[in-house]
C-alpha cells in the first residue's frame, strides 16, 4: 500500500503545522541544550525551525508507514518514540554540533529529547485528521484511518483491543467489543461468537467440522460460530 496520499492528506492538515510553529518558537525563545547562549535569536529560530520540521515530518512518515505495513501498536506510544529517536539521533546531534558548536548537547542527551518529541506526536496523533463519515456508514467507521474506511466485513476481539476487517484493511481499535457493536449500527449483522462479529454481506458460506461450525466470509476469513448463535444463521437461512 503506498503511504503518499495518507501522508499528503496528513500535511493538508493544520494540526501538523501548528504543532510545527509552536514548537520552533518555544525552543527559539527558551534556547535549551546551551543554544541560548551559542546564538542570537535570529539564528536560534532558524535552526530550531529546521530541526523541528525534520522530527515532526520523520515521525509523522514513521507513523504513516507503520499504518500502511500493518505495524499499528507501533504507529502511537512507545513505538513511535522509539523509532523517532533511533533514528535520528546521530543525524540531530550532527546537526546541533554544527549549529551549537561546543554548546551543543551529546547525543546521549538528544536520544530522550526525541524519545519525548516521539511521544508528543503521537499524542497529538498528527496523522489521524478526522474525516466525514458518508451517510449510511457507521460511526465505528469514524475511528479507523482515512485508506481503511471500507464496507464492514468482521470483529474480532483481541486482548483490550478490537481487530476490525474491512474491505480496505484491518484497523486495531482500543475498545470495548460491546461498543465496537454498537457502533455498526446501520450495518447488517450479528455476533457469532463471544469474540466475533460479523456483516452478514460478507459471509460467503458456512463450513462444518465435527461439533463446529464456520462462516466463510468474503475476505477468506473462517470465523467460528458458538452454539449460543447458531439460531441467527438458521433464521438467515446459512444453515
Amino acid at each position: 500500500m503506498s503511504v503518499s496520499r495518507p501522508y499528503a492528506e496528513c500535511l493538508a492538515a493544520p494540526l501538523p503545522w501548528i504543532v510545527w510553529a509552536v514548537t520552533s518558537v518555544g525552543l527559539a525563545v527558551s534556547g535549551p541544550f546551551g543554544s541560548y547562549q551559542a546564538v542570537a535569536l535570529p539564528e536560534r529560530l532558524l535552526v530550531w525551525s529546521a530541526l523541528a520540521a525534520i522530527t515532526l515530518g520523520l515521525g509523522l512518515a514513521l507513523r504513516v508507514w507503520f499504518a500502511a505495513v500493518g505495524l499499528r501498536d507501533l504507529k502511537r506510544g512507545a513505538g513511535l518514540a522509539l523509532a523517532v529517536a533511533g533514528v535520528l539521533t546521530l543525524p540531530i546531534w550532527w546537526l546541533m554540533q554544527l549549529a551549537f558548536g561546543p554548546e551543543a548537547p551529546s547525543a546521549l542527551e538528544v536520544a530522550p529529547a526525541l524519545f519525548c518529541a516521539g511521544l508528543g506526536l503521537s499524542s497529538v496523533r498528527l496523522g489521524a485528521r478526522p474525516q466525514p463519515v458518508p451517510d449510511g456508514q457507521p460511526r465505528l467507521l469514524q475511528r479507523m484511518e482515512p485508506e481503511l474506511r471500507g464496507a464492514l466485513v468482521s470483529m474480532t476481539v483481541r486482548d483490550h483491543y478490537v481487530d476490525v476487517v474491512t474491505s480496505a484493511g484491518l484497523s486495531s481499535l482500543l475498545l470495548r467489543f460491546s461498543d465496537a457493536m454498537d457502533e455498526t449500527e446501520g450495518v447488517p449483522g450479528a455476533q457469532v461468537h463471544r469474540s466475533h462479529w460479523v456483516a452478514w454481506s460478507a459471509v460467503t458460506g458456512t463450513e462444518r467440522e465435527p461439533g463446529k461450525l464456520f462462516l466463510l466470509l468474503s475476505d477468506g476469513s473462517r470465523i467460528p460460530v458458538s452454539r449460543a448463535h447458531r439460531a441467527k444463521l438458521e433464521e438467515r437461512g446459512l444453515v
